[in-house]
Parts: C-alpha cells; sequence; structure tokens
C-alpha cells in the first residue's frame, strides 16, 4: 500500500506509553511493520526515514519451498515486488509464473536481471534480450542490473570496465522507457562501480538498520524475512520513490526496432485504441496500424 506521511510523534508517544505501562522492560515494535504511516526498523524502535513501501524478492527458490499464495501479500503490507528474471542463458523457470502472479493481485513489479556481459556488446545484447522478455508483462517497478561478481573476478574486470558495462546496459533499458536500478552492497557499489558516474537509482543492500547511500532508491533490509504467504525466509525491500509518479506507464515505446503502446504499464495487444486523434488498431504481437 502506498504510505501517508503522519505525525511522527505517534510512534514516540505509543513507546512511551508502553514504557509506563511495563516499566520492567524497554518498548519495541515488530521490526519492518507498519506504525501511523511510518515503517519500523530492525530494533523495533526506529522508523525507517523516508520508506514509502514495502516489498519482496521472488525467485526459482521461493517457488521450490512452496507454491506461493500470492493473493496473501498485499494484505500483509507488500506492495511490490522484483521478480527474479535470471541471466540471458538462463531464464528463471519460474518468471512467468511469478509476474502473472503477481499482476493478479495487482502488486507493482520489477525485475531482477544477473549479467555476465565482458564487452559494451555483450551489455547491449542483455538489454535486448531483457527487454524482449519483459515487454509482454506488465512491469511498473524498476529493472535491476547485477552484474555477476564472481564473473567479473573471472575476467578480471577493473572498475572503469564494470562501471561502463554497467552504463551501456542502464542507457538501452532506459532509452526504451523503462526504469532502471543498479544492485549492489556497500562494497560492490562503492569499490567495484563508479555510481556517481552513473544517473541511475540504486537498489542497496545492506542488512539491519544503515540503508543511506547516493541515489538510492530500493533497500535490502534483510534476507531472513518471514513473510505470511511465502513458504520459507525471503528477501525484504523498502522503496524511497514513487515510482508511479515518475514511471510513464501509458504511452509509446520503441523495444528493440519496434513501437509498441503501453497502457497503465502493459502493452496493448488485440484492441482498438484511440490515440490523440487517431484510432490505431493492435495485433496479438502489439503491432499496431491506423485504421481510416
Amino acid at each position: 500500500m502506498k504510505i501517508k506521511r503522519r505525525d511522527r510523534l505517534a510512534v514516540g508517544v505509543l513507546g512511551a506509553f508502553l514504557t509506563i505501562l511495563c516499566p520492567c522492560r524497554a518498548w519495541a515494535f515488530d521490526p519492518w511493520t507498519n506504525l501511523n504511516g511510518y515503517w519500523i526498523s530492525a530494533d523495533g524502535r526506529t522508523t525507517i526515514e523516508g520508506a514509502l513501501e514495502k516489498g519482496v524478492t521472488i525467485t526459482k527458490y521461493q517457488n521450490k519451498s512452496g507454491e506461493i499464495q500470492w493473493a496473501m501479500l498485499p494484505e500483509n503490507d507488500i506492495s511490490f515486488v522484483m521478480v527474479r528474471l535470471g541471466y540471458r542463458d538462463d531464464l528463471d523457470p519460474y518468471f512467468k509464473t511469478n509476474m502473472e502472479g503477481a499482476a493478479n493481485v495487482k502488486l507493482d513489479t520489477g525485475v531482477c536481471f544477473y549479467s555476465k556481459a565482458a564487452t559494451l556488446e555483450e551489455a547491449r545484447k542483455e538489454a535486448a534480450y531483457v527487454l524482449d522478455v519483459v515487454k509482454d508483462y506488465r512491469v511498473s517497478y524498476p529493472i535491476a542490473f547485477e552484474l555477476d561478481a564472481q564473473f567479473a573476478e573471472d575476467k578480471k574486470l577493473d572498475r572503469i570496465q564494470i562501471t561502463k558495462l554497467t552504463g551501456e546496459f542502464c542507457d538501452a533499458i532506459e532509452e526504451a522507457g523503462y526504469k532502471v536500478v543498479v544492485f549492489g552492497d556497500s562494497d560492490w557499489l562503492s569499490q567495484h562501480v563508479e555510481t556517481r558516474k552513473l544517473p541511475y537509482d540504486v537498489w542497496y543492500s545492506r542488512y539491519g538498520m544503515a540503508h543511506d547511500y547516493p541515489n538510492r532508491a530500493l533497500w535490502r533490509c534483510t534476507d531472513r524475512a518471514d513473510v505470511k504467504g511465502i513458504e520459507g525466509q525471503v528477501c525484504l525491500e523498502f522503496s524511497f520513490v514513487d515510482y508511479g509518479r515518475i514511471f510513464q506507464g501509458t504511452g509509446w515505446r520503441e523495444i528493440n526496432g519496434k513501437k509498441y503502446y503501453f497502457k497503465n504499464y502493459e502493452m496493448v495487444k488485440n484492441s482498438g485504441v484511440r490515440i490523440g486523434e487517431e484510432v490505431y488498431f493492435f495485433d496479438k504481437e502489439g503491432q499496431g496500424q491506423k485504421t481510416k
């Protein structure tokens, strides 16, 4: 759900009240829960400054642990999901299932892509592959880029090369009308990528309470969260950006040399649509023609 900003004193006042009632123990709330419009951090006492929405990352490992009860996620304050797409040569076997499951319960959805690009050409091919896959699904959150760290080490890629590869992929994704984030922990983002040279949001992975990082839009706070509807533990995320405001969901997009029309983040297919003063009919592949 979208978080409305309310009086921050509510957390402190309620905590003080509980302390008076139970002076023998320090007050605390359940971590990662919402109280009066504010998310509570790992210590149960501190609010997560600027957090707007709570989400999870779903991969094949959650699917293998048990069937995901998608309807239970929004009922438990989950507003968005980042779905693992995988590698260019290894699509997550549950990608389609997870994208459709999230869409059916109207969760905002982004995707996670893992790169093994060693050249700019390979980075462009990976971006083209990702765009070809995601165009047929409702994507209203960013496409996340993560260069495989072991691959980078094996190829002896330096910081400058990694930064250029990251930028090449991200440029192609955003030129096609999607939003992008660069994923990494503190070591990766500070030692291996020159993020200050990239005009893109960051998905910062740091477990615990500290979550500040330049251009941080998403924060992975733990990989051991228990969420009703998901068997086993899962990565928990917080969003600090209102993507519904900055990510255009309706309009033309050019993807791999072809133009498509999207409405509310979904490609228009098998229907006619008035766009401005013109009426277009779109076939099953999303290709449109003006009607006479």
